[in-house]
């Protein structure tokens, strides 16, 4: 296979290509990408022609985000909790946070396209521009929906903007607090200890403190805060409940979706649909249900060009997501119930109710039955604390 699109390294804060489109794919390549933590790319040929997946942001602003987070990440990681986010990083990181919700706007806030297919040499500088990208999407919907309450109760719609880009600095740096835990603890294959659990529970708050005082708005804390705290009062550091900011609450649904959906050390990645299940199973518990019905008409659980097994036997690629049928797309049908390969056509899921996706496939031409390869060189164990501890 050839790619159909670049292949990316974000290492040191820059973002550079691994591979450039037409790069012929071969078992080397593969492996190499692999051991990368890449688990997925774009290929171009002729049964994918004319699909293609459309970002929420643009390759030149993902480069730009990735500079000024990743600057901020290395400064941390050199120094430890010596360091301070200055007045000024926020500044540059807000300008950010003003262009990211410029293009998500234009893009018509949807996400119907793989966000993590890039290799990253900290997780935590990926996951947390994904986190921002989708809470920001989530965040603007609910304001202009719902309005936001002040402090004698009145809904009120004015400020949007502004309350979005505080929201967007708190989802930047949600996880800053992580990059003080020792590495053998963040990247611990097996079950942690409870000691080491008690550290982990410690970064919201060890976040903050790194940054200088007076130099962030509460708006902006509370995401970083609260991104563990659940509806239920389920969550940490400190149990809120029924109370919790609406930014904790969209920070704590952005986060928990695209952890699950990611690679980890410790953690397979699990399917896009199966964290969008999730997200949704914890709606009236740990989430509110306007914000999940929100995140539900916002996050497409198959994007465009997954390959996918049909409820009737039938299989295909993904190759059009449209939001009033965000979880029935069209798909275009590539082997028969019985395996056998076919001319491709498209079928539309929305005009046949009786049919549904019954899974995502790792290869359209494996066997029919086969399951998807979702293995790892990781501690099934560490995943169920970890899904324990990320949605209370």
């Amino acid at each position: 296979m050839r790619l159909g699109r670049p292949v990316y390294s974000c290492s040191g804060g820059a973002r550079l290509p691994l591979l450039q489109p037409d790069a012929l794919v071969t078992d080397r390549v593969r492996a190499g990408l692999e051991r990368a933590g890449v688990f997925a790319v774009y290929v171009d040929d002729a049964v994918s022609e004319g699909i293609t997946p459309t970002e929420p942001i643009s390759p030149e602003l993902r480069d730009r985000a990735v500079r000024e987070l990743g600057s901020t990440f290395t400064s941390i990681s050199a120094n430890g909790r010596s360091t301070r986010i200055h007045g000024e990083q926020i500044e540059r990181l807000g300008g950010v946070v003003s262009a990211l919700l410029r293009e998500l706007r234009q893009s018509g806030h949807m996400v119907s396209a793989l966000m993590d297919l890039q290799s990253f040499d900290a997780h935590t500088l990926g996951h947390s521009l994904n986190v921002c990208v989708l809470g920001l999407m989530l965040g603007d919907e609910a304001l202009r929906r719902h309005g936001w309450t002040d402090g004698r109760g009145n809904v009120r719609r004015d400020g949007i903007d502004s309350r979005l880009e505080k929201l967007g600095l708190g989802l930047l740096l949600h996880d800053v607090g992580k990059l003080l835990i020792p590495a053998e603890i963040l990247q611990k294959p097996g079950r942690l200890t409870d000691d080491e659990m008690d550290i982990v529970r410690e970064h919201p708050q060890a976040g903050l403190d790194l940054i200088e005082e007076g130099a962030f708005s509460s708006l902006s804390r509370v995401a970083v805060i609260g991104h563990h705290e659940r509806l239920d009062g389920k969550g940490y550091p400190h149990g809120r409940g029924e109370d919790l900011h609406v930014h904790a609450q969209i920070a704590g649904i952005a986060d928990v979706y695209d952890a699950v959906s990611s690679m980890r050390v410790y953690q397979a990645r699990r399917p896009t649909h199966e964290a969008w299940e999730l997200v949704l199973s914890l709606a009236g518990t740990a989430f509110p249900l306007d914000l999940v019905r929100i995140f539900k008409h916002t996050v497409a659980p198959y994007p465009e060009g997954v390959a996918v097994q049909l409820s009737d036997g039938r299989r295909g690629l993904v190759s059009r997501v449209r939001r009033e049928h965000i979880n029935r797309p069209t798909i275009r049908v590539t082997h028969d119930p019985d395996g056998a390969p076919v001319t491709a056509y498209e079928f539309e899921l929305a005009d046949a109710w009786d049919v549904v996706i019954s899974d995502t496939l790792q290869d359209l031409d494996g066997p029919p039955d086969a399951p998807p390869d979702r293995t790892a060189a990781v501690s099934d164990e560490r995943h169920e604390q970890q899904l324990a501890s990320i949605t209370g």
